[in-house]
């Protein structure tokens, strides 16, 4: 029963570290687009996307989600795309265990048996 206690609160905290980083991210990029005459003040809106990039990877830890993040500092592209919800949302397929690979490689190899049996069933009549 430990260990059942453990999982649970285990996948509760991160669920809830989630949707804490995309409830922020999407907070921060909308701030970021509607707040653009403010910041996109050099030094103003460096300074929010410093304090959102680092609160992010210390909810986070993932440096790949800190890498994207760092598109914010690039003039202009920063300002209108959405780069901190994007990041996140990539983060939390990471982190549930999704692999585009081997879904990829599923709804391929079903296509083509899809495919090979309809080919099979036009030759056979």
């Amino acid at each position: 029963m430990d260990q059942e206690f453990q999982s649970v609160g285990k996948s509760i905290f991160a669920k809830a570290r989630m949707v804490f980083a995309l409830t922020i991210s999407i907070m921060a990029d909308l701030l970021d687009y509607l707040a653009a005459p403010v910041l996109g003040m050099p030094i103003i809106g460096d300074m929010f996307d410093f304090i959102v990039t680092s609160f992010l990877y210390s909810i986070t830890k993932s440096k790949v989600s800190f890498i994207m993040n760092l598109a914010e500092f690039v003039p202009f592209l920063g300002d209108f795309l959405p780069v901190y919800t994007a990041s996140t949302i990539i983060w939390i397929l990471r982190e549930s265990g999704y692999d585009g690979q081997v879904i990829s490689k599923r709804i391929l190899s079903y296509f083509s048996n899809l495919l090979f049996v309809s080919d099979a069933n036009k030759r056979s009549i």
